[in-house]
């Protein structure tokens, strides 16, 4: 594996179609996949009413046989019905719900931090006590405009290399 992934945020590629794309072997392993109902932050981040009904789902991604992400997804329920039982251990949940549901993601908004590990993420990313992660949370938009999910994605700190480009 080279030194990091490049992801472009002009292009919106999943993840997933990046790892494979550099030919890379890679692994997603479900922690937690359940119902919840959503708490005062996820409500205002997913703009529903607190205690709605949410698909949870936490994955561990393993990029060539090494632990470098922890991503979590908090999607109402509504939009995902009848999925919340399906396996998204080594799949890519983009891809499930465009075969699926013909969901199509039209625009993300993501903000970038670089945070302290907490406990549970030092010991699945095999960090130590006061390591940093990039912490990457966002929005992402249906074509309607309508806020698809809120997702929280923490990584190893020089997993990726983001790049934008501007057209002048």
């Amino acid at each position: 594996m080279k030194n990091y992934i490049l992801r472009d945020l002009d292009s919106g590629k999943n993840i997933s179609r990046i790892l494979k794309d550099e030919g890379l072997n890679f692994e997603n392993e479900v922690v937690e996949q359940k119902i919840i109902e959503s708490n005062y932050y996820i409500s205002k981040q997913l703009n529903v009413s607190l205690a709605t009904k949410l698909f949870y789902l936490e994955k561990i991604r393993w990029i060539e046989g090494k632990p470098c992400s922890i991503e979590k997804v908090y999607v109402p329920l509504e939009e995902v019905k009848g999925m919340e039982s399906m396996d998204f251990n080594d799949v890519s949940f983009y891809s499930i719900l465009k075969k699926e549901k013909q969901i199509h993601t039209l625009h993300t908004d993501e903000e970038i931090l670089l945070v302290e590990a907490n406990e549970k993420e030092c010991e699945v990313l095999n960090l130590k006590a006061g390591d940093e992660i990039l912490l990457t949370k966002g929005k992402t938009k249906k074509e309607n405009g309508k806020i698809f999910e809120y997702f929280e994605l923490s990584s190893i700190p020089d997993l990726y290399r983001f790049r934008s480009v501007s057209k002048l």
